[in-house]
């Protein structure tokens, strides 16, 4: 296989997945490779999405619709932010998140505090309060994200995890939680016990701040 066919056959992974199908050295390798975009196409990103963090953050439809990204530009896009997750990931499991909330907390507004479309994080954790694996759900609008409960309760089941916590964003900056957000946690946490887990806390990040409904007593 040939370079030229090889940056092909990555490209097309990276597409596909976002990123999250390539081993560690394959995200390097592509991050490293020669892309076509230019200063101004430069210029555009930053200004249509007002940080690099939300250019980092963006999908693939807001990239291709800026005049002068191609493919391999989105893909190498999607590895850094790939390459990002990771680092907050490893950070993450070297530590006890029950005596470290200070680091979710980060983790949570790094990885999804500045995208412009809701999303939701699930973290579970061991009976240590260790990182085991992490559920990304990245199927939100502008101010709407769903909550599956039933597939968070499955996950963990399936992992054996003896925690759970959860993170959405606010694209508007607003901190406050929906009422929807309130009903949904408290299900999440009454179903969470019913199994033998614990909904440890949900957090809603925004670019600047957060509200955790464990700080405010909600949990």
């Amino acid at each position: 296989m040939n370079n030229s066919e090889r940056k092909e056959k990555l490209e097309t992974r990276i597409l596909s997945s976002r990123g999250r199908s390539l081993l560690d050295h394959e995200l390097l390798e592509r991050t490293l490779s020669e892309c076509e975009e230019g200063r101004e196409v430069a210029k555009k990103l930053i200004e249509l999405f007002s940080s690099l963090g939300r250019v980092i953050n963006a999908d693939f439809h807001e990239l291709k619709n800026v005049t002068g990204m191609n493919d391999g530009a989105i893909a190498s896009i999607f590895c850094l932010k790939e390459i990002f997750d990771r680092i907050l990931k490893g950070k993450l499991k070297k530590l006890s998140i029950l005596d470290n909330r200070e680091e979710l907390l980060k983790h949570f507004k790094a990885a999804i505090g500045q995208s412009r479309k809701e999303s939701l994080r699930v973290v579970y954790l061991d009976r240590s309060g260790h990182l085991i694996y992490e559920y990304i759900q990245d199927c939100g609008t502008i101010d709407r994200v769903p909550l599956y409960v039933r597939e968070i309760i499955k996950q963990g089941l399936l992992i054996d995890a003896a925690s759970v916590a959860i993170s959405h964003n606010h694209p508007s900056g607003d901190i406050e939680p929906s009422k929807e957000d309130e009903d949904n946690t408290l299900t999440l946490a009454a179903t969470c016990k019913n199994v033998g887990m614990k909904l440890i806390d949900h957090i809603i990040v925004t670019q600047k701040s957060h509200f955790s409904f464990y700080d405010s007593g909600l949990l």
